[in-house]
């Protein structure tokens, strides 16, 4: 049977369409609105997510780098464009992280119809949030670490 929700816990998320394409805060900067990127995997803080659920399947997701004791958060980026963009932010901002097969889960936008997707394999390509049309680029698996 496929996990139905994900326990609190650290770990590597990768995008199941890139091979060796994880979830990392950009050159690992502390700064809020740094771009939310896929790269290849190399273990390091910048690519470590605690993820903690609240009542009513809603998740925190807050990176294991820090900033001065600052907490470090994926969230919506504060460049209003279109698609909205993945950067980090000082402050938790709730995802619906909901199952979709095969170990496999969407990180989707609670405020709209959006999920994080990585639209592009070359490395430092930010994350974005698109309408779910259920494409590998737009699934997720949550790996331990």
């Amino acid at each position: 049977m496929a996990a139905e929700f994900l326990t609190h816990g650290t770990y590597a998320i990768k995008n199941a369409a890139y091979q060796d394409r994880v979830i990392d805060v950009r050159d690992a900067r502390p700064e809020p609105n740094t771009p939310i990127i896929g790269y290849s995997y190399h273990k390091g803080e910048n690519q470590q997510w605690e993820v903690e659920q609240f009542p009513g399947n809603v998740y925190q997701l807050r990176s294991k780098l820090t900033a001065g004791g600052t907490p470090i958060f994926f969230a919506q980026s504060i460049i209003r464009v279109y698609p909205p963009m993945i950067a980090t932010q000082p402050y938790g901002q709730q995802w619906s992280i909901e199952p979709v097969g095969d170990n496999l889960f969407r990180i989707h936008f609670p405020y709209m119809d959006g999920v994080a997707t990585l639209p592009d394999e070359k490395e430092k390509t930010q994350l974005i949030i698109e309408p779910w049309e259920g494409r590998e680029n737009q699934k997720w698996r949550f790996e331990n670490v």
